[in-house]
């Protein structure tokens, strides 16, 4: 019961402190009330559509979150995830919000937030096929464009052993027709692939654990961006991110 009285005590200061934040500031985004987030709905559980075309999925449900606080309406801008780590600095978008790692190099041109989620990289192949760390380098690689894994395969394999695809719903198609022996991919996507398409398997890499996080456009947004660090500080601390997770990997 005391547990159950804090969580809610809580939930209600967050909200209270977010309300408060909501009435008092005008952010300066690219459409005035809107955070348009650049995305790349083809990453199950992180970004995915519904029937009705819209963007769902881990990230759409907490930046949801996030701007309802911050008295803000959010609005997805789906494109190839390459175009979308540029969209924010061409001004079309304010954020990239698509599975993120956070990376060295990709703070010259975005602001990060704070990780919210530790992934590992995971290679997916047909059930019984053998395919480990061992032997990757003897396979035909397939991952998506300006991934953390295609930059893995590249440099550790070789471009002759990678097949890069723009959406990796594609990267799998090209797994089931056997034009790639597997894919290199963030673990959580892969069991969702997995999950959907019959016959095959998740294999566990020695890769390092990554973190995501949501890149803001380089230096535009520092009051955002803080106000946004503030509100994902609160929902790591209170379970909310760690629930929302759960949910989409059931």
């Amino acid at each position: 019961m005391k547990k159950l009285i804090a969580l809610v005590l809580a939930a209600l200061m967050l909200t209270l402190s977010c309300a408060a934040l909501a009435e008092t500031k005008t952010y300066n985004t690219v459409e005035p009330g809107k955070f348009i987030y650049a995305t790349s709905p083809d990453f199950p559980p992180f970004e995915d559509r519904d029937d009705a075309d819209n963007v769902i999925g881990i990230e759409p449900d907490l930046i949801a979150i996030i701007c309802e606080r911050l008295g803000l309406t959010p609005e997805a801008f789906p494109i190839d995830f390459d175009a979308a780590l540029e969209a924010p600095g061409s001004g079309k978008t304010d954020a990239v919000v698509s599975g993120v790692t956070i990376r060295e190099d990709r703070k010259a041109s975005l602001d990060f937030t704070i990780p919210y989620v530790t992934i590992t990289q995971a290679i997916v192949c047909k059930a019984g096929a053998g395919i480990t760390m061992d032997n990757l380098g003897e396979k035909t690689i397939g991952v998506q464009t300006g991934t953390t894994g295609h930059i893995y395969a590249v440099d550790d394999f070789g471009e002759d052993h990678t097949l890069a695809y723009d959406k990796y719903s594609l990267a799998f198609q090209a797994l089931l027709n056997g034009q790639v022996d597997c894919i290199l991919v963030d673990n959580l996507v892969g069991q969702a692939y997995a999950k959907r398409l019959p016959g095959l398997e998740v294999v566990t890499t020695t890769y390092e654990p990554e973190e995501f996080g949501f890149g803001f456009a380089k230096d535009k947004y520092p009051e955002l961006l803080a106000d946004f660090n503030a509100v994902l500080q609160e929902l790591i601390d209170n379970g909310t991110v760690e629930e929302i997770v759960l949910k989409w990997n059931e």
